[in-house]
Order: structure tokens, then sequence, then C-alpha cells
């Protein structure tokens, strides 16, 4: 019997100087998906992560303990964490925070990631992990409607 699985991650974004939208990403160096480009996330844990205040599975948790391991970003508070996409589907639970920034900040460190960097809607780089073309998407869709 296979437990499902649930995990989470943040999109930090920013506005840069010229106004354009950019956002965080890691070349992944481990499997799965190794040498594709995500943000950093990854597997809800039971003991670390919890359940939120209804009882269900905190993935505002994961997603900022993930961030803290494999870049080195905490997020100050969970209202800065907006969910911007998610997947459940039988077996599979994943949930996409987005995680404005004021400025592009240097991780700290990375973990899990052979390189780090910041791109734009038009220059996401490739192979990419599946999905995460349509969370950009939705960050931009998100950011526009907030009128940045």
């Amino acid at each position: 019997m296979h437990l499902p699985y649930h995990g989470a991650g943040i999109i930090f974004w920013t506005i840069t100087e010229k106004g354009e939208l950019s956002f965080l990403m890691g070349n992944r160096s481990m499997s799965p998906q190794n040498h594709h480009w995500s943000f950093p996330g990854g597997t809800w844990e039971r003991a670390r992560d919890g359940y939120d205040t209804k009882g269900k599975i905190s993935y505002r948790e994961t997603a900022k303990r993930e961030c803290l391991e494999e870049v080195g970003l905490d997020v100050p508070s969970p209202e800065h964490m907006i969910l911007i996409w998610s997947l459940d589907v039988p077996g599979f639970h994943y949930k996409v925070f987005a995680c404005h920034l004021d400025e592009q900040v240097k991780p700290p460190y990375i973990d899990e990631f052979s390189e780090v960097g910041w791109f734009t809607f038009s220059t996401v780089p490739s192979p990419t992990v599946t999905f995460v073309r349509t969370q950009i998407r939705k960050l931009k869709h998100y950011v526009e409607k907030l009128g940045c």
C-alpha cells in the first residue's frame, strides 16, 4: 500500500527595476527531477510540519521548512504566503505559495540544487519540473491582479 504524497513549495518573487516580475528558481541536484529547474519545496513530514488549526496537513509549514532547508530563506510570517496553485489528485497533493520580497536576495546557501537564480517570465530555464510553467503563469496572473 502506498501512502498519498503531500508536499508544498514557495515561489519567492519581486519586481525588477525594469518593472518585470522575477522569481527564484533552482536546478535540482537530486532525484526526483534531477537537473530540472523548480522552486524550493518538498514533502510534508508529519513529525515536523504537523497540522493546521483545522486539523488538516499544514502545507504552509511544509513550504516554509523546505525553503529554509533548501535555500536558507525564511518567510517572516504565514500571511506573507499566498496560495496560488494546487494539485489534488488521488495519491498526490501539492500546494505552491507565493511570497513577495522587496528585492532579489541571494540565498545564504543552497541544498538539493546545483545552482539558483532569479528569472523572468521570458527567461525561464529548461528543462523544468512538471507544472512549473503553469505555476509561473498563475504567479503572473496573481501579480497582474495586484497591479504590480
